[in-house]
């Protein structure tokens, strides 16, 4: 009976091979012939087609794909163009298929407010740190308004939301469309630094019962706090390096 098992197991997974041969084959059949192709041309298309009924991609979207490179080939060839150098080999092809709905989610751009929350949490973590290394080597510097929790709050917020604006404007798309990329990078920097120092002396406006400063381990608390969080969501929500 042991002995059994493992030759059952054999020859299904034997069986399952042919099974995926043939309804490969019986895929390239139902293909479009590649009519009018050059014979090199069309010896690719028939290879390709092939490689590509033994991937997972919907036979939808692989008739679509079969179709659009055949219609561009049928236009090339006219200028002597062979599918070989115009598309690379078979496989590479293929990989190139199968692997491009995973690439084209990895380049997607990320939502503003993702973009927002995950500065918005480093500079809370920077600005915690900052606060308790002034509160342990210079306690008077620290214990000034300035330096309250409010203050910090609405500081790390406001230039997450303006990191985050920063960005998105100065995004590569963006630049390589823009006439005045120098202007309009020093324009979007001095924006964000008014923005931000107009927000810091109106939170310098509340009382200070309201805006209290806390003590240096108080500080190193919130950053560990701020850097776990964003290490959860980071994990969780997938943040992406933002780079322009």
């Amino acid at each position: 009976m042991e002995d059994k098992k493992p030759r059952n197991e054999a020859a299904g997974q034997k069986q399952a091979e042919v099974r995926k041969e043939e309804a490969a084959q019986d895929t390239v059949q139902k293909q479009d012939k590649t009519s009018e192709l050059t014979n090199k041309n069309a010896n690719y298309m028939f290879h390709f087609q092939k490689a590509l009924a033994k991937t997972d991609l919907p036979s939808e979207r692989q008739a679509e794909i079969v179709a659009e490179m055949t219609a561009e080939l049928k236009e090339k060839q006219k200028n002597g163009v062979v599918a070989n150098k115009l598309y690379g080999p078979v496989t590479e092809k293929v990989k190139e298929l199968v692997e491009a709905p995973a690439k084209a989610e990895a380049n997607k751009p990320q939502p503003f407010w993702m973009t927002a929350l995950d500065n918005g949490l480093i500079m809370l973590i920077l600005f915690c740190v900052m606060y308790a290394l002034l509160g342990f080597f210079d306690q008077k510097s620290i214990n000034t308004q300035a330096n309250g929790w409010l203050t910090l709050l609405v500081t790390s917020v406001v230039a997450g939301t303006g990191l985050a604006y920063f960005y998105t404007a100065l995004s590569p798309e963006k630049m390589a469309a823009s006439k005045h990329k120098w202007l309009k990078m020093f324009g979007a920097t001095g924006a964000l630094i008014i923005v931000w120092l107009v927000a810091y002396y109106l939170v310098m406006l509340v009382p200070t019962e309201f805006n209290r400063t806390l003590s240096p381990i108080a500080y190193t608390i919130l950053a560990i706090i701020g850097f776990g969080v964003r290490y959860y969501l980071k994990q969780k929500l997938g943040f992406k390096r933002v780079t322009f």
